[in-house]
């Protein structure tokens, strides 16, 4: 999250810092936000900014936004090791913020449980910080937060971690539906309804006007984007014929013709 602060202009670029994240502007270039928490430098090439992800003191070509993006992604696919490429491939389990003290939502903060760590509740645990650091696992997927702002410090103090270790990759924080009229549900943000409640796919499937779904859409983004979350796992499009299954009230219903439309609505609001 960034707040108002100050800014000043430096040659040709505008820096302003608030929160340990700075924001470098380059005249008629990329915008460059990053973390002085990760240990990044800045590097000056003929009047531009660049950040020096991999440390290395020299410009490589997947830290040039000049670039192509498919010419970036070959650079950096052939500094990646085995490992590397692996870890993009993985998702982590289920993480609560802060994590509880037993389940396989578990976790540690410098090796003591939550509550007797003196730990700050958005804090990275000792488990996410092994499976970011030696697993170089990637893809994050949360669960119940104790708030907002909880979820969004976690966020940012998470992408400060791996930006600042191996090639600067970023992570992405992902969720499985938290919207649920049921407040208390594992997938919910756990705040007691601090972002919108809406019914479940059945309940919208039932409304037969795919623009309903489309604002959800649009304002489940938002929300998402204010917790530091940018991968929605859903919708659920499976045709709900199985009234004994346990995700049927997450599905559209059993029409095909619903079900595409709805699925259709609740992408585009999502991603525009």
């Amino acid at each position: 999250m960034i707040t108002a602060g100050f800014a000043f202009f430096l040659n040709v670029t505008m820096q302003a810092q608030q929160a340990n994240f700075t924001i470098v502007k380059n005249n008629k270039g990329s915008d460059l936000g990053y973390s002085p928490e990760s240990g990044i430098k800045i590097l000056t090439v003929n009047g531009k900014k660049f950040k020096d992800l991999n440390k290395n003191g020299k410009l490589d070509k997947y830290e040039d936004w000049r670039l192509s993006a498919d010419e970036r992604a070959k650079d950096l696919a052939s500094k990646m090791s085995v490992e590397q490429m692996a870890g993009l491939m993985l998702y982590s389990r289920h993480q609560a913020l802060p994590a509880p003290v037993d389940g396989y939502r578990a976790g540690h903060y410098n090796g003591k449980l939550y509550p007797e760590s003196g730990a700050k509740p958005w804090q990275l645990t000792d488990e996410q910080q092994a499976f970011l650091k030696e697993d170089n696992l990637r893809h994050v997927l949360i669960t119940s937060v104790e708030n907002p702002e909880v979820a969004a410090l976690w966020n940012k103090q998470m992408q400060a971690f791996v930006e600042g270790i191996g090639l600067g990759i970023p992570s992405n924080t992902s969720t499985d539906p938290r919207h649920t009229a049921n407040v208390t549900s594992e997938f919910n943000a756990g705040a007691g309804g601090t972002i919108s409640m809406w019914p479940d796919g059945l309940g919208m499937a039932s409304t037969f006007d795919p623009k309903i779904v489309e604002l959800f859409g649009q304002i489940a983004a938002k929300e998402y984007r204010a917790l530091g979350i940018a991968t929605a796992l859903s919708p659920q499009i499976d045709l709900g014929s199985k009234p004994r299954w346990y995700r049927i009230s997450m599905t559209f219903g059993e029409s095909p013709a619903l079900t595409r439309d709805m699925a259709r609505a609740y992408i585009d609001g999502f991603q525009t």
